[in-house]
């Protein structure tokens, strides 16, 4: 299988910078890693917050024990959340993905022109 068609796979199946570690360009495949996993702990972390909030509401009272009201609450804060930054960090990920998906492609196609330069020619 060509360089250039693994990495993309690897990059787009298993996680930003899994290509760049592939084509040995480490550097680059941490900090694709880094980045995607910032800004996923990021939304983790705001999802936390709300989850937390309801589940604070629930146990003071605020919040009947009734699915429809709960289900309606965390339709309202994971509006709120979005709305208040959380898409721009779901955004940036994908782009960092997407970045990572064609960089690792463009550095394999370059590798595998480099191997068939160097090749020996069956004569």
């Amino acid at each position: 299988m060509k360089k250039a068609l693994t990495a993309g796979l690897l990059s787009a199946f298993v996680a930003p910078g899994s290509g760049h570690f592939y084509l040995q360009h480490k550097r680059s495949a941490l900090v694709f890693f880094v980045l995607a996993i910032l800004s996923l702990g990021l939304m983790l972390q705001q999802v936390m917050q709300v989850a937390q909030l309801i589940s604070l509401d629930i146990q003071t009272g605020v919040l009947p024990l009734d699915i429809g009201v709960i289900t309606a609450e965390v339709t309202k804060q994971t509006t709120a959340t979005i709305r208040d930054g959380a898409d721009k960090l779901m955004y940036g990920f994908i782009l960092c993905w997407l970045i990572a998906l064609l960089d690792s492609v463009r550095l394999g196609l370059k590798q595998d022109k480099q191997d068939a330069v160097t090749a020996p020619k069956n004569a």
